[in-house]
């Protein structure tokens, strides 16, 4: 028989060295499409030789091309039965296959006739692990320790059949064993970091991933432990950053570390880079849930609402049973006034965040007036931060002024501030030392530089790692660490997890629990957080006289209301107006709304211009309701004191229900514009009715869906009634608690004051209800246990 291979005649059916040579140069120094031609070659002339097929299969497998590596290994068995090298090889070859149970049975025929076969014991218990059979994986490497003491790959493998073993300890050591006998060892020390992670002890592994970094520079994995953890531990955004883009400068398709940059591109404001990011990872990995999510939040910040809502749909699609990726989509359809979420939220409202991963519950609140499933939310999101363990406080010197910190990323042009700037101005600073800890992006505005003149420290800590900021608040020996964020955006809740101070409270930013056992008191008020509902509450409740919110009682009006008609309002029609956000309005009281305009000619509604979608449903929401659209009016953004004075041109403000106006409704009635609001159960639910009872106009909040249409239609009916509501609420500003800022000052201050008392007496955080007129406390004055 004679057989021609390229550039060679031969006559028979065995390989000269010529024919070798040139085969095994076409593979080394050829392009592989000739290199493939002539291989193909060689194997029809060669069919049945056992060095031919043997040379071809260690070359398939030396480019892990598995399967043509077996079949060559196969036919040169074929030619030579008792080729134990070639058997033991198949065996690799069927192992990288992922054909388990064949490479179990190849490798046990090589080890039936060479027991000592390190290798073999090797693979073929790595086999019986990938096919779930630990136990037996684990007592054949167990036995081949016992031959080779030092084989780290054997001490590597074994440790992950303990761990799947659930042996975590055991593993551990094992990982401790083989890199001490090889440092470089990349895979044990990665299975080292992952069983520390899994055990919380992130530290270490740090630490771990470190020194393999060190010794192995080129190893993408360990830098993106080291950027993972520094997320997680200290939200060290730029050492985080530092981290990822060393490990795409190794490997600049890893899609974990692309997700990663993203975000914390994202949480930097730099949206476009984000973006930029996770286009990148969506190449590589286009069916990762969370990556389409992350992208969703991004369109979301930049205002392309349609397009954020098709990726939070897409990211469900490919993750149907995260409940996190429901939560984010049903949030975002409210922004939108998509109420379809409605109804598929009610389908779920039993398990969403309660079964399997936490969700922040906040966005979730317009949706459901349940304060239980609220609480249970909560809880069960804010356990992801339960397990830090804080470093003790020193002795406290009795005598000394109270240090309180505020913490929030609001300090500037914000709702927080527009509320909050009359009680830092009223702030005792001989009695109380007041710090303000600022991790927001915005730095800029007049109301972020009047709060430095009001405070004793005011510190910008955006950027700031946890842990730095921790110190920091450690270093200013605060007493009294009030979280002004809860799980509202851009929180740092975290930092409240490693204990900013002795005592800490959540106050204002949130409106109900925070689940969370750092955190000790929340603020309200007998309205808010009723003893019907205190239950629903895990921290210990402060209830302040009056109204639990703080209001400015120098805001700034600006001095000419423009007429109706530059504000697209008719001259002479009724104007009900609701200023509240998009996503708090639901079909419930907008049927109310549209049954109002039905029976007031005439009238308009005028809302808060959130977005193009929301505009636009609202508008199809009224014609459903035989309401033409043109009877929406839609105010877009302006100044603060602007928007004051524009509200005088309204003439009554309807509250929603599950999500009251909040500082809305303050602004409502500051300007002189009465509210009508009904209380639910929940905090976020009566916050309205805390405040018109605290402006001594309790009657404005209607006890059922019923009597709030009746009496908002008698307002807008009989005008000589409303004036008299506007007259008393002009008297009341100077007069009522809602706009009193020493006084509101005051009841905080001795709050803090009472649960300072409490904590130097040794006793446990307790329920307080300041009284009125707050005087001197011994021990505060809550219960003694």
């Amino acid at each position: 028989m004679t057989t021609n291979t390229p550039g060679t005649t031969s006559g028979g059916d065995v390989p000269n060295q010529q024919q070798i040579d040139e085969l095994v140069q076409a593979f080394t120094s050829q392009p592989a499409e000739v290199f493939a031609a002539q291989a193909q070659a060689f194997d029809r002339a060669f069919p049945q030789d056992f060095t031919a097929q043997n040379l071809l299969g260690a070359i398939y497998a030396n480019q892990k091309d598995f399967a043509r590596a077996e079949a060559a290994f196969r036919k040169a068995l074929a030619a030579q039965p008792d080729a134990l090298d070639t058997r033991f090889v198949l065996g690799i070859a069927l192992f990288e296959l992922g054909r388990h149970d064949d490479a179990v049975a190849i490798l046990g025929e090589v080890l039936a006739q060479v027991p000592n076969h390190g290798e073999a014991a090797f693979y073929r218990a790595s086999s019986l692990h990938a096919l779930g059979r630990h136990a037996e994986a684990a007592a054949a490497l167990e036995a081949l320790l016992a031959a080779e003491p030092a084989n780290v790959r054997a001490l590597d493998q074994l440790g992950h059949c303990l761990i799947a073993l659930d042996r975590p300890d055991a593993a551990l050591a094992l990982f401790e064993r083989a890199i001490a006998l090889d440092p470089a060892f990349r895979k044990a020390r990665l299975g080292l970091i992952a069983l520390l992670e899994e055990a919380g002890q992130h530290r270490q592994a740090e630490a771990i991933a470190r020194a393999g970094a060190a010794l192995d520079p080129d190893c993408p994995e360990f830098f993106e432990r080291i950027g993972w953890i520094r997320l997680l531990l200290d939200n060290d955004l730029a050492a985080a950053e530092d981290s990822y883009r060393r490990v795409l400068s190794i490997d600049p398709h890893r899609v974990d570390s692309l997700n990663n940059l993203g975000l914390i591109l994202h949480r930097r404001g730099e949206l476009g880079g984000a973006l930029d990011c996770f286009a990148l990872a969506l190449r590589e990995r286009p069916e990762m849930a969370a990556l389409h999510s992350n992208i969703g939040f991004a369109l979301q910040q930049v205002g392309a609402l349609d397009d954020a809502l098709a990726a939070f749909e897409e990211a469900l699609r490919l993750d149907p049973e995260q409940p996190w990726l429901r939560g984010q989509k049903l949030i975002h359809q409210m922004l939108l006034c998509d109420w379809r979420a409605l109804a598929e939220y009610a389908e779920v409202a039993d398990t969403l965040g309660l079964d399997g991963e936490g969700i922040a519950s906040g966005g979730l609140i317009a949706m459901d007036d349940d304060p239980a499933r609220q609480r249970a939310r909560a809880e069960a999101y804010a356990a992801q931060h339960a397990s830090i363990v804080p470093a003790p406080f020193g002795p406290r010197a009795a005598g000394e002024r109270i240090r309180v910190g505020y913490i929030s990323a609001d300090f500037h042009d914000h709702a927080t501030m527009h509320l909050m700037a009359g009680l830092f101005r009223c702030h005792d600073r001989n009695r109380f030392e007041v710090s303000v800890f600022s991790h927001g992006l915005n730095r800029t505005g007049a109301q972020r530089e009047a709060l430095k003149a009001h405070v004793d420290h005011f510190l910008d800590v955006a950027g700031m790692p946890d842990a730095e900021v921790v110190d920091l608040a450690r270093a200013h020996n605060l007493d009294i660490a009030v979280d002004l964020k809860g799980f509202t955006q851009d929180n740092r809740i975290g930092l409240f997890a490693h204990r900013l101070a002795p005592v800490q409270v959540s106050y204002l930013g949130f409106p109900g629990t925070l689940g969370a056992p750092f955190i000790d008191y929340v603020i309200g008020d007998s309205v808010v957080i009723p003893d019907a509902e205190r239950a629903h509450f895990t921290e210990q409740v402060i209830r302040l006289p009056g109204a639990y919110q703080p209001n400015d009682d120098q805001r700034r009006i600006a001095p000419v209301t423009p007429p109706r008609t530059a504000l697209g309002l008719p001259e002479h029609g009724f104007v009900f107006a609701s200023f509240n956000n998009a996503y708090k309005i639901t079909p419930r009281e907008w049927d109310i709304w549209m049954r109002l305009l039905g029976q007031m000619p005439g009238s308009v509604l005028w809302l808060f211009k959130a977005n193009d979608w929301a505009e636009e449903n609202l508008r199809r929401e009224a014609e459903a309701r035989g309401i033409s659209a043109e009877r929406l009016v839609f105010a877009p953004w302006t100044a603060h004191e602007d928007h004051l004075a524009r509200l005088r041109a309204a003439d009554l403000f309807l509250d929603c229900f599950a999500y009251n106006a909040h500082t809305t409704a303050s602004d409502a009635l500051w300007a002189g514009l009465p509210i009508v609001t009904m209380p639910g159960r929940s905090f976020a639910a009566r916050v309205a009715a805390s405040l018109v009872t605290a402006m001594g106009l309790p009657e404005l909040a209607a006890p059922d869906d019923a009597a709030y249409e009746a009496l908002a239609l008698a307002l807008a009916q009989d005008p000589a009634r409303l004036a008299d509501l506007r007259a008393r609420l002009a008297a009341g500003r100077t007069v009522q608690p809602l706009f009193d800022s020493a006084r509101h000052t005051r009841a905080i201050e001795a709050a803090y004051t009472a649960i300072h008392q409490r904590r130097m007496a040794g006793l446990p955080p307790a329920d307080i209800d300041v009284p009125d007129e707050p005087v001197a406390a011994s021990a505060g004055f809550g219960p003694e246990a």
